[in-house]
């Protein structure tokens, strides 16, 4: 028995369907289905009740839940104490960073509220991704990470997650430096008629989403290809390698060496921000509390 199996279950327990609690946890539904059969088969207990439509807790699930409610708040609990431990009653907060998720913009806001905020301590670490799920670093959120840097524009992100905002993100488009593209200082979705365009799939950001459905509508010279997901550095390399279009976002410009990012003419933007769980620790919950007044007030 693990945590990650403990969290699952009250997810499952939460939102009554194995379908549903992956989709918090950014796993497939077999995947929750497996962990809660290795879970109760370790324990020789029956949690859930499966029906075609969902799950309910068995009476022993329900006397076991209130325990893993504890035993998880234990755990957080014990992570904050051992991290406190010779740093002055400083509470640790750790930002994620990685290639496609900087943490640069929210380090700026940090270095102007450390002063009023020096009961808690910033720790970076970095995110090394979760190829096992749909939404890589996102997953890493309460895991591996308190916070990271990243959009939030599609439903699933907004239930899953705490957001604020920071700002919004520019479209741009990029391609190989040797392309003909690359010499312009803007680029019109004309630009690219005849060309090959690499986009996420649809369903994954409701902005990119927006894009997709004007060139849908009204450009359909451009062929569009789909990744099999969130972008990772594969993705990059593909665009180069195959000296195609790829949508991109503004964090992104300086990625690849042999890639050049044009800004794309389009009012579409896509709001970026501070991300936590759902759910998180009790310091973090301070902390984004704090945070969110600081931010509330410089409007």
């Amino acid at each position: 028995m693990d945590i990650s199996q403990l969290q699952t279950f009250l997810r499952v327990s939460e939102y009554g369907s194995f379908t549903k609690a992956g989709e918090q946890s950014f796993i497939s539904g077999t995947a929750v289905m497996k962990q809660i059969n290795k879970l109760e088969n370790e324990l020789n207990i029956k949690l859930f009740v499966r029906t075609p439509t969902g799950t309910t807790l068995t009476i022993e699930g329900e006397k076991f839940q209130p325990y893993v409610k504890q035993i998880l708040k234990l755990l957080d609990t014990a992570i904050n104490e051992t991290r406190k431990a010779g740093i002055s009653n400083q509470k640790i907060i750790t930002v994620g960073t990685s290639i496609l998720h900087p943490s640069e913009s929210f380090i700026e806001i940090w270095k102007k509220i450390a002063g009023s905020m020096s009961d808690f301590q910033i720790r970076i670490v970095q995110l090394q991704e979760d190829l096992n799920s749909n939404n890589r670093e996102y997953a890493m959120l309460g895991r591996n990470c308190d916070l990271i840097v990243g959009t939030f524009d599609n439903t699933t992100l907004q239930q899953s997650f705490n957001a604020i905002q920071l700002g919004q993100y520019n479209f741009g488009i990029a391609v190989r430096s040797d392309n003909a593209l690359a010499r312009l200082s803007k680029i019109k979705l004309s630009n690219l008629s005849g060309k090959t365009l690499l986009s996420v799939p649809l369903g994954i950001s409701e902005k990119n989403d927006q894009l997709r459905k004007i060139i849908n509508s009204n450009y359909s010279k451009i062929k569009v290809i789909e990744t099999s997901g969130r972008y990772d550095m594969n993705v990059f390399n593909q665009t180069v390698e195959q000296n195609i279009a790829m949508i991109t976002l503004t964090p992104w410009k300086r990625i690849h060496p042999n890639l050049v990012t044009i800004p794309l003419e389009t009012d579409i933007k896509v709001p970026y921000g501070i991300l936590s769980a759902k759910i998180p620790g009790t310091d973090v919950e301070e902390f984004w509390l704090k945070l969110s007044k600081y931010l509330s007030s410089q409007k």
